[in-house]
């Protein structure tokens, strides 16, 4: 038991820290809000699984058609590059990023 907790803290740990390596650091450098990122995600994916499939398009394939920022963050920001993290491992920033700015079962 204590080496399951062990690992499950350890797992928790990387990813937070891969996390903010990955995406963080990056949003900030450019002065790009995470949050304002995710709403608008949100507006225009509408859920959960379509957020994270269009979020895993986009990382792979940046481009303005696929882009949810307004006009003035692409004339800025793109073209981006693609990222360069294997699938799995952005299939779990995206579920992280998910978690942290999701607002079901935050509000009371």
């Amino acid at each position: 038991m204590v080496k399951k907790v062990i690992l499950l803290v350890s797992l928790t740990i990387f990813l937070i820290a891969d996390f903010n390596s990955s995406c963080v650091k990056c949003h900030q450098e450019k002065k790009v809000s995470l949050r304002k990122t995710f709403m608008n995600a949100l507006l225009v994916y509408g859920g959960k699984d379509n957020f994270k499939a269009g979020l895993f398009f986009y990382c792979k394939n940046p481009n303005p058609e696929s882009s949810v920022m307004d006009e003035d963050f692409i004339k800025k920001f793109l073209p981006l590059q693609p990222v360069q993290i294997d699938d799995e491992m952005l299939l779990k920033l995206i579920d992280e990023y998910w978690e942290k700015y999701k607002i079901q079962g935050k509000l009371k």
